[in-house]
């Protein structure tokens, strides 16, 4: 994602270049988590120079606008969560002429999850089921639309998707979870896995007790 960072927090930055002083993290929840996504995919592109970002490197870049989606009663907003991707792409090249590299540990102590990579799945299986499944089907959607270099890897995911549904779909009809419910535990799903660590982490980790085919 050679593309991600936005408008509002471009306008801090840039000023805080100007008086010569650190830059500082937006206070707006969308623009300080764009922010932080710009800066994490100027860490992930500086580390591999002038290499294409790999499927994992993309992965915690969306990190962030996971966490962000978070709503105060534990629900996901899908809407604000895709504002803050749009966000961190269009203020990429822009934001990371500064002096980016100062705001790495405001990030990491803002969104500790992003820094957790020993992640430890529920002991529930629905819980740990219901949670691989929709983290991952949201990355094999994500680096589905972008395409390109990522399609194996999204369709790697996707078959993984696959087996977590076919273990996830007659639990939820067992529990009578349809439309809107469902819709609603899987947004509350999202956000808790998110919070178990760095997706790239927690997706080896569902891997590791997928269903077989």
């Amino acid at each position: 994602m050679r593309q991600i960072i936005a408008g509002a927090a471009l306008g801090g930055l840039l000023l805080a270049g100007c008086a010569k002083k650190p830059p500082t993290l937006p206070a707006d929840p969308v623009d300080k988590a764009a922010t932080c996504g710009a800066v994490r995919a100027a860490a992930e592109q500086q580390a591999v120079g002038a290499g294409h970002l790999s499927p994992e490197a993309q992965e915690r870049v969306l990190h962030y606008a996971l966490l962000a989606g978070a709503t105060e009663d534990g629900g996901f907003d899908r809407e604000r969560a895709n504002t803050v991707i749009n966000r961190t792409t269009t203020i990429f090249d822009q934001a990371t002429k500064g002096k980016w590299q100062t705001l790495q540990p405001a990030c990491a102590a803002d969104y500790p999850a992003t820094t957790n990579t020993s992640p430890k799945l529920p002991d529930v299986p629905f819980d740990r089921d219901l949670r691989c499944y929709v983290l991952v089907d949201f990355m094999h959607r994500a680096l589905g639309q972008i395409g390109g270099r990522y399609a194996e890897a999204a369709t790697s995911l996707g078959v993984t998707a696959d087996r977590f549904d076919t273990r996830v779909g007659p639990a939820v009809k067992k529990q009578g979870l349809d439309g809107d419910r469902l819709q609603a535990r899987k947004g509350a799903a999202l956000v808790e896995a998110a919070r178990l660590g760095s997706p790239p982490a927690v997706i080896t980790a569902c891997q590791a007790v997928q269903p077989a085919r």
